[in-house]
């Protein structure tokens, strides 16, 4: 009787064994987390206009320029690169003077004049940013290209709209770039109408 008893507890361990005994491991399924895809970068409003003025491809080479010496620390040499590879002229900046006051504007491929930095949205009188001329970089100057003339004439009438009494002088005041590259936030370059003053690098 006891050699029966036995017998069933060995055959019972046995059973309770894992199958596969010896043989590799299954593997854990991969917990490898998926990086989300990168939200693409709106593009609207950078559409390319040409740079057939002096003052647009002397712009250009200081825009340029300011790309060369983008902080390493936060840029790559290919970046660099990749980023010249796709520049744009988006915008012509325009100035007013005004009593002793100045303020920029912008026109983008689509003519419309806005207030600096406010594509998108209608202009504003009440929304200019006046700053005195001697404290303004760079100088404001007489339009030379198409693009320019147009530029000019469009926030020309703006303002005439918005001070019908007049009073104010207005010329090319500068230039917006924009360089793009897959993976990068665009940089954005503002030179001066001189060609060679940068006014700001938003990188």
């Amino acid at each position: 009787m006891k050699r029966i008893v036995a017998a069933v507890a060995v055959i019972a361990f046995l059973l309770a064994l894992p199958t596969g005994c010896g043989s590799e491991a299954e593997p854990l399924p991969d917990e490898t987390p998926v990086a989300a895809p990168a939200t693409p970068v709106s593009l609207e409003g950078f559409d390319a206009m040409p740079e057939d003025g002096a003052g647009e491809r002397a712009a250009a080479e200081a825009a340029i320029a300011a790309i060369d010496a983008l902080p390493a620390a936060k840029f790559t040499a290919e970046d660099r690169e990749a980023l010249k590879a796709d520049r744009r002229l988006i915008a012509y900046l325009v100035r007013v003077e005004l009593d002793g006051q100045g303020a920029l504007f912008e026109v983008r491929a689509d003519g419309i004049a806005h207030n600096i930095y406010g594509y998108g949205r209608a202009f504003d009188s009440g929304s200019i940013i006046w700053q005195p001329v001697d404290d303004m970089e760079g100088e404001r100057v007489e339009p030379r290209s198409e693009g320019e003339v147009s530029a000019v004439a469009a926030v020309d009438e703006m303002m005439r709209d918005a001070f019908p009494d007049g009073g104010f002088t207005l010329g090319a005041g500068g230039y917006r770039f924009a360089f793009i590259a897959d993976g990068l936030d665009p940089v954005l370059v503002e030179v001066a109408a001189d060609g060679s003053t940068i006014l700001s690098v938003s990188a």
